[in-house]
């Protein structure tokens, strides 16, 4: 590959051919954003410099993201970024890569709730991504970010740091309250591991390659909210809004775990693009 003349065009056509004998399931996207990450272009670059040779430098980098990217790795780990609710997070190998799935969650608490100062905390927050969301949208919030892992809280401070909410959020480590001591919010929010275990070995090779505390939600998924849910109480303010992320499936069961709690409202579930459960949310009544 080095000692022949690469173009733009020339290696995005073979590359879209490679990934897709490799069953890459977006073998155009993935080319697209691999070929712009290693120039430092956006995509629309790349179809207007066709004719572009591309340096032996660039072709060594490629060749790398290439290989891994066979490997199973998805192109937001091999390239150390993903956007998210049109904001760029940092991700590592130690956080859950962000999903336009779980913008749903985000978009359901900026619906419900307004511009007044508002009080957030999110459970198990990883790269930071929703609660950081939130922040970025919302400048006179503030709130907590916890998580147990500390690998995932370095990730969230670097995030907070450039998305420029530093001073509006604590990033703490914490197995879910236990940190928390009798502090109150308006907003908890959560996207909890809710993977059966048992399903796990099922899951794409680029979900396998995620951090497996991040996924793995007990026998039937439900382990961590069956912790959660009624622990919520003592933290939330009268009227304070829960919205926590959920599995295809799981509506119904989260839905009852919720009922069991006499201190809330009547959940509801939300759906996502692709017209499946992904959002249970309710008030403290």
């Amino acid at each position: 590959m080095a000692n022949e003349l690469w173009t733009i065009g020339r290696m995005l056509q073979w590359l879209v051919a490679y990934f897709t004998k490799h069953e890459i399931e977006n073998p155009r996207l993935d080319a697209d954003l691999l070929v712009a990450e290693v120039l430092d272009v956006n995509r629309l670059y790349l179809y207007t410099h066709f004719e572009r040779p591309l340096e032996a430098s660039e072709l060594a980098r490629l060749k790398t993201y290439i290989q891994r990217r066979i490997e199973g790795y998805s192109v937001a780990a091999i390239v150390g970024k993903k956007e998210f609710m049109r904001l760029p997070f940092v991700v590592t190998k130690d956080v859950l890569i962000p999903r336009p799935a779980t913008e749903t969650l985000v978009e359901t608490v900026l619906e419900h709730c307004g511009e007044t100062p508002l009080r957030v905390l999110d459970i198990g927050t990883g790269s930071g991504a929703i609660i950081l969301s939130l922040l970025h949208y919302r400048p006179q919030w503030t709130g907590i970010a916890c998580d147990i892992s500390a690998a995932a809280l370095a990730v969230a401070r670097q995030n907070a740091v450039r998305l420029e909410v530093s001073d509006r959020v604590e990033i703490i480590e914490s197995d879910l309250f236990r940190s928390l001591a009798d502090q109150t919010f308006d907003i908890i929010v959560s996207n909890p591991p809710y993977i059966p275990d048992g399903d796990i070995e099922d899951l794409a090779p680029e979900v396998r390659h995620e951090p497996m505390t991040a996924l793995r939600g007990g026998e039937d998924g439900l382990a961590i909210y069956r912790r959660m849910i009624p622990a919520m109480v003592p933290h939330l303010r009268k009227g304070a809004l829960c919205a926590v992320e959920i599995g295809a499936e799981q509506g119904a069961a989260v839905s009852a775990l919720v009922r069991e709690v006499n201190a809330f409202s009547e959940p509801a579930v939300r759906q996502d693009l692709q017209n499946l459960d992904r959002v249970v949310w309710w008030k403290r009544i």
